[in-house]
């Protein structure tokens, strides 16, 4: 009985880290937890955006890939229009960026904006994912690149349910 309740449990000894951010008299802000930590992520590595920092009060749910194999990891359903997810802190670098690259499906087929800092921020890529059961990889070529550290912020533009399992950027 033990090991198989250790088999099904993959979150031993995980840590919870967030960032602090002070006030202009020195006091803390309050700190509300988020699922993505501190550090930078780099734009050209898969980024899994179930680690978010803040997501919309509804329309957005993460779930395992694969209930039979928690081990698998986990994605994000986006199932109502305009609901957004944003992961912070990302590196997108010095030199243009051509393309993003999203692992996604959708068996009704949607559409997803990848936009910078704000769920209405800069419009980087609209991303057309087709109708499927099956897991694709859709590439999309950038139609705005802003370089430097900004919030990836994902949003549903239609009403048609998305579920994704990570992003990338290519040069």
């Amino acid at each position: 009985m033990i090991k198989t309740t250790l088999q099904n449990f993959d979150k031993n000894r995980s840590v919870k880290v967030d960032s602090l951010f002070f006030n202009s008299d020195g006091t803390i802000r309050k700190v509300i937890p988020t699922l993505r930590g501190v550090g930078i992520t780099d734009a050209l590595k898969k980024i899994d955006i179930d680690r978010y920092s803040q997501i919309s009060n509804e329309g957005v749910s993460v779930a395992f890939l694969d209930t039979l194999n928690t081990f698998n990891g986990w994605k994000t359903i986006l199932d109502k229009q305009n609901a957004w997810i944003q992961y912070n802190t990302v590196d997108f670098g010095n030199k243009k960026l051509k393309s993003v690259r999203v692992e996604a499906l959708s068996q009704t087929g949607g559409i997803l904006q990848i936009r910078i800092d704000k769920a209405d921020g800069i419009l980087l890529a609209e991303v057309k994912i087709p109708k499927g059961t099956g897991w694709n990889t859709v590439d999309t070529r950038l139609s705005k690149y802003q370089k430097g550290i900004h919030n990836l912020v994902v949003v549903l533009k239609d009403n048609n349910p998305v579920e994704v399992d990570w992003i990338r950027f290519v040069k």
